[in-house]
């Protein structure tokens, strides 16, 4: 690209991520569960609370270590009505089902102590009906000081039988925040630098970046690097990131348009390799080659279908798909669950609980992903090197990835029947998993992938 992009965080580049729905992966606490809690495991309901919280994640960080995350991405945490908290009542506040601002220490300090980082998700764009500040519009209309800070018609606020308010995608308990008030400006900014400054932590997630103005999403992308200039500020963008990385505004976006092509080939087999290979060379061209190293490389989300549901069961073809996530340029991401092959419909299916219960776990699932994410934390190419794509045809491909005088192939053959053969490119090679030598030309059998690396030759 012809435009520049500040340099990436080293610490983003070697990063494995692991998103958590903090209600539904473990209850530390039982202490603070909310009033109407559910027995753990029962089919989520959208309005339904299962008791998870942040004492959860910190019982459970030795299994997250022993799978290889170095880094957590929580959907919000802040005190907000729902079970997904992305209608905020109080942005300073962690909510007290999770234990509140102490808990939050408590888990950033168990982090760190691990030389992990944690990402936090930022709902700036819109909030809760009855956070104080929109109540009191309710309640006092335009003499309120808040009148100004949502966009109201009219003299008072209504919401039937349509909001006379702006809110997000018509959501009436979600009225969006007037962007265009400097004061909600500094209200927001204060909330991004009070969590980095005052508790630590490493990034902000940024929720519907698409519905903020740039220039407020580059003022967050500012203060946080004013903060702790190693801060991870990252989009939820769906489309193509590129304007946002041209106005200098994020350091990656969840890469949706990656999650889109991996789905299409291979969970649905609904493309062939060259249509992938094309997919991927258009979306790496479109952004600069920093924020391809920067972005976060999803499976899975709260807001998608869970990637073996899509896949229709098959683990066989979640493992390509890990295989080819861990091999691919970018911070590979785990969404809670994945690994050991919960399924998961539409929202809320897709926001199960996690079943600690070691016999409902598909293990060699969890072997497989748990070896991938090794193999990418030893090779310092697979997170950094340069990538070449080598071949597409059929239901195949592989690709380079090479850093000074190291190169890696990886070869994928997502058809389920038939076997491919390649040949390897001049050199000595060996399996990057076995360390074992292996010949030039290799017959790759149907539904599997294989990872060269290459050795010096034996003179």
């Amino acid at each position: 690209m012809s435009y520049s992009h500040p340099q990436p965080l080293t610490w983003v580049r070697d990063a494995v991520f692991y998103q958590i729905f903090p209600d539904r992966f473990r209850n530390g606490d039982p202490g603070n569960d909310p009033a109407r809690v559910e027995d753990w495991g029962d089919p989520p309901r959208r309005d339904s609370f299962s008791g998870g919280d942040l004492a959860g994640i910190v019982e459970k960080l030795d299994y997250l270590q022993d799978l290889g995350i170095t880094a957590l991405y929580l959907t919000p945490i802040f005190t907000a009505p729902s079970n997904h908290k992305y209608d905020t009542t109080d942005y300073f506040q962690v909510d007290p089902a999770f234990g509140g601002n102490d808990a939050l220490r408590r888990l950033v300090s168990a982090l760190h102590d691990r030389q992990m980082h944690i990402v936090l998700d930022g709902v700036f764009n819109h909030c809760s009906e009855i956070h104080p500040f929109f109540q009191d519009v309710v309640e006092q209309g335009p003499r309120s000081p808040y009148w100004n800070w949502f966009t109201v018609s009219g003299n008072r606020v209504v919401r039937d039988p349509q909001p006379n308010y702006t809110c997000w995608a018509g959501v009436t308990s979600m009225p969006e925040w007037n962007h265009r008030n400097p004061r909600v400006h500094d209200y927001l900014l204060s909330v991004v630098r009070h969590w980095i400054r005052e508790y630590g932590i490493d990034g902000w997630r940024l929720d519907t970046t698409e519905y903020l103005p740039p220039d407020f999403v580059k003022d967050i992308r500012r203060v946080a690097k004013e903060e702790n200039p190693d801060t991870y500020i990252l989009g939820e963008v769906m489309g193509l990131a590129t304007s946002w990385f041209k106005h200098d505004a994020l350091d990656g976006t969840m890469h949706y348009k990656l999650w889109e092509a991996l789905v299409s080939f291979f969970a649905e087999e609904s493309w062939d390799a060259k249509t992938f290979a094309a997919s991927l060379y258009g979306t790496w061209n479109s952004y600069p080659e920093d924020a391809n190293y920067t972005s976060y490389t999803l499976l899975g989300s709260h807001d998608k279908l869970r990637f073996l549901t899509l896949c229709g069961g098959d683990p066989g073809k979640l493992v390509l798909a890990a295989a080819f996530q861990c091999t691919y340029p970018g911070a590979p991401a785990i969404y809670y669950g994945d690994e050991i092959g919960l399924k998961g419909g539409d929202d809320p299916d897709s926001r199960r609980c996690f079943p600690w219960n070691e016999a409902d776990w598909n293990r060699p699932l969890r072997d497989e992903v748990r070896r991938l994410i090794r193999l990418r934390k030893d090779e310092e190419t697979l997170r950094r090197g340069a990538l070449q794509m080598l071949h597409a045809d059929g239901r195949m491909l592989s690709y380079e990835r090479s850093l000074r005088d190291q190169r890696l192939v990886v070869v994928i053959n997502a058809d389920r029947h038939a076997e491919g053969a390649l040949t390897l490119p001049d050199g000595a090679w060996e399996d990057a998993f076995a360390g074992e030598a292996v010949r030039k030309d290799q017959r790759i059998p149907a539904l599997s992938y294989s990872i060269y690396r290459r050795i010096a030759s034996i003179d």
